[in-house]
């Protein structure tokens, strides 16, 4: 039966008062956002509504297939890298957003909370503000603590969510507890949080990494107590990093109680007897990775062969960061061991006391080296001697090549183009056969390899273009993309000179006997992509050299994945990225090229090709199988405040 007074308005004060709930955006009213541009779930069509059949097919999957569908809901849940939270954040989406929809299918069924909790617990990261529209309305309503009061404090949200967090795990330790093996926080919240820390790292017996505040890794007296904790509760951390004022904590490696699975150790400033620390190198059987920056004691001792002695433990990956008292002759005797040489595959030598006329002594010696990265400012042009021979590996895939002149020396003085020059000459020698990619601070650098010389400046009578003379060694052509080679042999300098209408692939001349770096060499034998900048603070160009040309359309690089330019750039698989990225290098607006083989020796300059159209209406640099986005929101863009 109808209640007459509801005709009457008795109650029209609650419809009201819903309707102001509505305005303001609550979580359960349809203005929230819960999609994509502000849009309501509910207003818009599924893609495939669902079916009893599709029903009945989601109940019968099995639990490998169902993990494999909550991974593409939250991606982060299987983030196994030994980077901080702010360097392993993702860049097309948001994270707890994501976390949400996963925490929501832990709810659906008994099947899909076993599939679910799985990854839920596995990598956990606390992080700070939604990457999308919908924390405008949380800040919002986090501030309304009364009806009265509406410019209240928001709260501290990381520290809530660590709170919430912990009381979680200590409430069952024993089957969410012994899940966790990566722990992530931001950083203000690890360092202000070291009691919540501490309490949540107590319940985690099988923890493979944490972030923890900088003030632990040097001893400060305030994260003793943070300390001891992480050492008697975590005994099997993967990554460890001690700065200078830890060298006694540093000391207790080498008595083998804690932390004996560590393999990445990460050493900033510190200045140990090199003795000691081969004895703390070498209570580490399964350390893989070392990265030494800004140390003096760490020298060529270290690596010394001593009888009374332990011996350096043979690397996968060795950073080397300001170390000036390292000189090749040290990475000579610790590649003299076969262990060592079978094991290296990435090194990285960032202003150390390596010359680049003796690199070639430690890269001939490392035959299984994939990356390497040379840094260094140099004050005079390339000293080459009787002993100075090519670079010569045949396992090189990836060099990152940045010799920049020293700040005193002359901006016009140009003494940085001679080492340039002598690393074209080690390629076009076919010296590096098994290199891809290359990045240098030289924007004439491709040039070198196609044989072409420096253009010189722009004089005052030019018109449009520079004088056509004898020594330019450039012939007209009608067509403006046609690069023809120096038919003069003139090699202007240090320009390693090109064989005239040499055939593609042709070996090196023997023309020149001696061990001269600049003499005489052929003509590139496979592709390889150059990444050129004139600075650090530039944008990076690309440009793939091929020696070959091609009669259809040259590959696209376009991708379906996040990222379109899939490039061999040297990543490390132990958190040390950013030591091999470099500055500046995953930095957007590049300009691309295509450089490939005329038949006579040269390059012909061909235009890009059109990104391939994208199914359904979908972006270029979309994913062919996009992730839900019924919670992402917006990506990120320029308007990120956070990163």
């Amino acid at each position: 039966m109808r209640l007459p007074f509801r005709k009457m308005g008795i109650f029209s004060f609650r419809r009201n008062k819903d309707k102001k709930k509505d305005a303001i955006g609550v979580p359960w009213g349809p203005s929230y956002p819960n999609g994509e541009n502000g849009l309501d779930a509910k207003s818009r069509a599924p893609l495939f509504p669902p079916t009893r059949f599709s029903a009945r097919l989601i109940a019968e999957l099995p639990s490998n297939v169902l993990e494999r569908i909550f991974v593409a809901v939250c991606p982060q849940s299987q983030d196994e890298s030994y980077e901080t939270c702010e360097q392993s954040a993702l860049e097309d989406g948001c994270m707890l957003c994501d976390l949400r929809d996963l925490a929501h299918c832990v709810q659906v069924c008994k099947q899909w909370r076993a599939a679910a909790r799985k990854l839920l617990y596995h990598s956990i990261r606390i992080d700070p503000v939604h990457y999308c529209a919908r924390e405008a309305y949380l800040a919002e309503l986090r501030k309304r603590r009364t009806k009265f009061d509406r410019n209240g404090e928001p709260e501290d949200t990381p520290s809530a969510r660590l709170k919430l967090l912990c009381r979680t795990l200590r409430d069952d330790p024993t089957r969410l507890g012994a899940r966790v093996r990566y722990f992530k926080t931001p950083y203000m919240l690890r360092e202000a949080a070291q009691a919540d820390l501490a309490r949540t790292i107590a319940v985690l017996p099988n923890l493979l990494y944490v972030d923890l505040p900088e003030g632990l890794f040097s001893d400060d007296s305030a994260y003793a107590t943070l300390r001891l904790e992480v050492e008697a509760r975590c005994p099997k951390l993967l990554k460890m990093t001690y700065r200078g004022g830890a060298e006694r904590s540093l000391a207790k490696l080498a008595r083998g109680t804690i932390w004996r699975h560590l393999e990445v150790l990460e050493l900033i400033k510190i200045n140990m007897d090199p003795n000691v620390l081969r004895h703390v190198l070498a209570a580490l059987p399964n350390l893989h990775a070392l990265k030494v920056t800004d140390s003096r004691a760490f020298n060529d001792d270290v690596f010394a062969y001593n009888e009374m002695l332990p011996p350096f433990p043979a690397l996968e990956q060795l950073v080397l960061t300001k170390t000036p008292n390292v000189t090749a002759a040290g990475l000579v005797d610790y590649l003299s061991y076969p262990e060592t040489r079978a094991a290296l595959t990435v090194l990285a030598l960032n202003k150390t006391g390596i010359e680049i006329p003796t690199l070639h002594e430690v890269v001939s010696l490392a035959t299984s080296l994939k990356s390497l990265v040379v840094q260094c400012r140099v004050d005079g042009p390339f000293k080459s001697g009787p002993q100075t021979q090519r670079l010569s590996s045949r396992s090189l895939e990836t060099l990152r090549y940045e010799i920049s002149s020293d700040p005193q020396a002359s901006p016009y003085s140009g003494i940085t183009q001679t080492y340039y020059t002598y690393l074209a000459s080690s390629i076009l020698a076919n010296g590096l056969t098994n290199l891809r990619a290359v990045y240098v601070l030289d924007a004439e650098f491709a040039d070198q390899l196609s044989g072409l010389p420096p253009p010189p400046p722009r004089a005052s009578f030019a018109q449009h273009g520079r004088p056509s003379s004898a020594g330019s060694g450039l012939s007209k052509s009608p067509h403006g993309n046609l690069l023809a080679p120096n038919i003069t042999g003139g090699n202007g300098g240090l320009q390693p000179p090109m064989r005239p209408f040499a055939p593609s692939g042709a070996p090196a001349s023997n023309r020149f006997s001696s061990n001269n770096p600049f003499a005489g060499t052929g003509s590139l034998t496979h592709t390889l992509e150059v990444f050129a900048k004139k600075d650090e603070a530039m944008n990076w160009s690309f440009v793939k050299v091929s020696p070959t040309a091609q009669l259809g359309p040259v590959p696209s690089r376009y991708s379906m994945v996040p990222g379109a330019l899939q490039s061999e750039r040297p990543i490390s698989s132990y958190g040390l990225g950013a030591d091999m990225l470099g500055n500046g290098w995953n930095t957007a607006g590049a300009r691309r090229s295509v450089m490939v083989g005329n038949g006579i020796g040269g390059f012909t300059a061909l235009p890009q090709d059109a990104p391939p159209p994208m199914p359904n209406g979908l972006q270029a640099g979309g994913d062919s199988w996009p992730r839900p986005v019924s919670s992402a929101g917006e990506k990120r863009g320029d308007r990120d405040m956070w990163r």
